[in-house]
């Protein structure tokens, strides 16, 4: 009863510390360009959250490394007062680490490469797991927190107590099932009526 206990404080703690670091905070160092007037309609900023689902299940127990994937934007992905990325759009990627679970109580191993983004009319997004993607899956309760947060080889507070008490499981992304993934370069669409 402690341990549910000091999980969901871990998690509430974790919550509240990113609902309050501001945006930019969230962002990769190397990102600097501002939100103006001017940028508004033209900026996908670092650290954007899009939703996407998985065009097929990629799991630890029969997929290898090498093998590539495809996956769906779920919502459109606006810029200023425009969609910038059409939900639809389809991204692809590969899988780059793989290991099954093994006996032992020994967790499957699966590590993902998402490809950028192919906007049409637009610049390329690149896009990956982060630690903001992986709170909101845990805010959002989608289900799909903890394979993402393995797949991502990160640890949300909250999380470690989840996997030391799940083992010798295998990783899967299920087909159909959304999760968060964020912009990770800023990328900047031709402004809206040139």
């Amino acid at each position: 009863m402690r341990t549910a206990h000091l999980g969901a404080a871990l998690a509430g703690i974790a919550i509240m510390l990113v609902a309050s670091v501001p945006r930019a905070a969230l962002a990769i160092p190397h990102a600097n360009a501002p939100e103006t007037d001017q940028t508004r309609d033209t900026l996908l900023s670092t650290g954007t959250l899009l939703r996407i689902a998985m065009n097929q299940t990629v799991s630890s127990a029969h997929n290898h490394a090498g093998d590539t994937f495809a996956y769906t934007i779920v919502d459109d992905v606006i810029v200023g007062t425009r969609v910038a990325v059409p939900k639809g759009t389809v991204g692809t990627g590969k899988i780059v680490r793989v290991a099954p679970a093994h006996g032992g109580r020994v967790d499957g191993i699966l590590k993902l490469q998402f490809d950028p983004i192919a906007v049409p009319n637009g610049p390329d997004v690149a896009v990956d797991i982060t630690q903001a993607s992986l709170v909101a899956d845990q805010n959002s309760n989608n289900g799909m927190a903890g394979s993402v947060a393995e797949v991502a080889d990160m640890t949300v507070p909250g999380f470690f107590l989840i996997d030391f008490l799940r083992k010798g499981n295998d990783v899967t992304l299920t087909r159909g099932a959304p999760f968060h993934v964020a912009v990770t370069e800023d990328a900047f669409f031709a402004p809206p009526n040139s």
